[in-house]
């Protein structure tokens, strides 16, 4: 999809990236990033959860589009971005956040900025370090657990989340 936005990219302008941050926590990520100008690119960045733990569901998904300006040349350096996310989820029975005794599935909306530097280590590796705030609105269900479950209601919720945030690896195809 990004190599149509761009149809005479080439290759040392593409990169595959993977939020470390993400993957630690169990989110696996995975992206893709052109170069559409000396110092402006396009990326995607997904995550998709649909692994239970137990009785424990923690399932996501996410697509966040986001566009950067690199105040050096692209992939090199500082860079500021801007981003939409948009998702959803299906938590149950976990512990903590104040979630227990609670199910909630919905999806969410947002947007937000974020500030970086890509530092390379190899001629095709680099890892950016990136640091963000989004504006996230949720809409979603909520459930009450145990004997005699019930749906409580439809809620929504505003909230600033560091979804931009992030330790990158990235691949650059040359």
């Amino acid at each position: 999809m990004l190599i149509l936005i761009n149809p005479n990219a080439k290759a040392q302008n593409f990169a595959l990236k993977t939020n470390m941050l993400y993957d630690v926590l169990s989110v696996p990520s995975l992206g893709c990033e052109v170069a559409v100008e000396k110092h402006f690119s396009v990326s995607l960045m997904c995550t998709y959860n649909p692994i239970k733990y137990g009785d424990k569901k923690w399932k996501n998904f996410s697509f966040q589009p986001e566009i950067k300006y690199w105040f050096h040349r692209k992939f090199t350096g500082p860079f500021v971005g801007i981003n939409m996310i948009t998702g959803g989820f299906n938590v149950d029975n976990l512990h903590a956040y104040g979630l227990y005794g609670k199910h909630r599935q919905g999806h969410f909306v947002g947007a937000g900025i974020n500030v970086g530097y890509n530092l390379i280590l190899t001629n095709h590796c680099s890892i950016e370090f990136s640091l963000g705030a989004d504006y996230v609105r949720t809409k979603f269900e909520r459930f009450r657990e145990g004997d005699n479950p019930y749906k409580e209601g439809d809620f929504t919720g505003n909230t600033v989340l560091p979804t931009g945030t992030g330790v990158t690896l990235v691949y650059i195809i040359k």
